[in-house]
């Protein structure tokens, strides 16, 4: 099977979220409650709008818009939020511990 460039970027882009997901739960495998592996796809823990922009405004989580579309990134970005290649460019340079909220709209 032949892939295309645009099947490695969607690849990639999957391995890069399951990997943040991994670094949001401190590393640990997910418990069934917490989240369920299913391919790529994560059911990551919920929390509150008002709790993730107090965490945000504290400095305690990273908050990232999950679209992979820039321009609708743009029309859906929350103060403090980077885009989700902003993101990828940094996710590098974060600890096991670094608390990262994605959202969408």
């Amino acid at each position: 099977m032949d892939l295309t460039t645009r099947d490695v970027k969607r690849i990639s882009r999957a391995v890069l979220l399951l990997a943040a997901a991994v670094l949001l739960m401190g590393g640990q495998p997910p418990s069934s409650q917490q989240a369920k592996l299913e391919g790529a796809i994560i059911a990551a823990p919920r929390i509150s709008p008002e709790d993730a922009h107090r965490r945000v405004a504290a400095g305690q989580a990273l908050l990232v818009c999950a679209y992979e579309d820039e321009e609708k990134c743009g029309t859906m970005m929350l103060e403090g939020a980077m885009t989700l290649k902003a993101f990828e460019s940094k996710l590098p340079g974060l600890t096991k511990d670094q608390p990262i909220i994605f959202y969408c709209a």
